[in-house]
């Protein structure tokens, strides 16, 4: 668990200043690697993300707009993109990462066509093991899983995942998201 990070997922609703303000708090709790943000943001919103050490992931938008952003990565949510596509038209150091669902062949999939990771609805799966034990005894590239986590399920989740999205409840206001960071980053050390 030493390696543990926050992957952070703004709310696709969200004013990017409320999710630049919940970031701030975050990152100065400790511990947040990235943040997927689905709205429209601007050079100045990506910037400011970065400049509190997160890797700025936009969801589903086009190549051109994750380069002249200069965003860190792609978060592709729907299994119809071609990652080798999508990958062959973005410059070499971006990130790719795909949302599978539940769908093992999915992300088996994704990492043959080169993503950096792999995220899990873990909610959604009904029975088994959880997929980011199985795939993280699999594989090389990380699992994330993308179901916002409680404290109590991150710290099932911490087991098997170097990734933890914290509960959704962080981005209330900035006060929530320390307290929420702080709680896990306690509790999981």
């Amino acid at each position: 668990m030493n390696n543990l990070r926050f992957f952070l997922v703004a709310p696709k609703a969200a004013v990017l200043a409320d999710v630049i303000a919940g970031a701030k708090a975050a990152c100065a709790a400790g511990g947040c690697a990235s943040i997927v943000i689905y709205e429209n943001a601007t050079l100045q919103d990506v910037s400011a993300l970065q400049a509190l050490g997160l890797a700025v992931l936009l969801a589903d938008v086009e190549p051109r707009v994750v380069s002249h952003l200069r965003a860190d990565g792609l978060h592709v949510t729907s299994l119809e993109f071609n990652l080798l596509d999508l990958r062959m038209s973005l410059p070499k150091d971006t990130m790719v990462g795909l949302d599978c669902g539940t769908s093992r062949h999915a992300a088996m999939e994704a990492s043959e066509q080169g993503a950096d990771y792999v995220a899990f609805h873990q909610k959604a799966q009904i029975t088994g093991e959880p997929l980011v034990k199985w795939w993280n005894e699999l594989a090389e590239i990380p699992a994330v899983p993308l179901d916002a986590a409680t404290l109590e399920e991150a710290i099932i989740l911490a087991k098997h995942s170097d990734f933890i999205r914290p509960d959704d409840a962080m981005w209330q206001n900035a006060e929530a998201a320390t307290r929420v960071i702080t709680e896990l980053n306690l509790k999981l050390k």
